[in-house]
């Protein structure tokens, strides 16, 4: 009998642990406590499909979709590398593109959503401005892919061209 309890301890000990471990990596991934309903990784589900919105011409797949006590969806989008002291714009309009696209295959307009940086979170808003200047954005990227023109390179950092998507056709790359 005494064997049984050392074992029953001995689980539950794991148990404690595991339960730890799982607090700590929950901690380090920056996400709010809320539950994981899409997660572009297969540590917690199976990878799920593609967000697909026809109308838009948009689809993606946000790094996170958090589900919060009250019933409301959040993207978080998780950023490696610097920290800058204010998000890109280009990672706030990526993020409001996760909105609209959790808009359209949810049928929920998410309030906001999280960029998640090494050293710093940050709320973005999803304004009708910011959505405005989405759709803008869209737009020109349409107008330059109809067009079969290579846009200006905007940048002297060849990392970036290395993984630059018109890099095959661009007669601007850094070498």
């Amino acid at each position: 009998m005494s064997d049984l309890w050392w074992l029953v301890l001995l689980l539950f000990g794991l148990a404690i642990a595991l339960l730890l471990l799982s607090m700590r990596e929950r901690r380090k991934s920056g996400l709010p406590q809320a539950q994981v309903v899409y997660a572009d990784t297969d540590l917690w589900q199976r990878v799920p499909e593609t967000l697909v919105d026809h109308q838009l011409g948009l689809v993606g797949k946000p790094d996170y979709v958090m589900k919060t006590r009250q019933g409301s969806l959040i993207p978080v989008e998780v950023k490696t590398g610097h920290t800058p002291d204010a998000p890109y714009d280009s990672h706030k309009l990526q993020l409001m593109a996760y909105g609209l696209l959790i808009r359209s295959n949810y049928a929920q307009t998410p309030a906001y959503g999280l960029l998640h940086y090494p050293d710093k979170d940050f709320r973005v808003d999803f304004t009708p401005d910011l959505e405005a200047q989405l759709t803008e954005t869209l737009e020109e990227m349409r107008q330059i892919e109809s067009k079969k023109v290579v846009p200006a390179r905007s940048h002297n950092s060849s990392a970036r061209c290395r993984s630059c998507g018109y890099r095959g056709v661009c007669d601007q790359k850094i070498i």
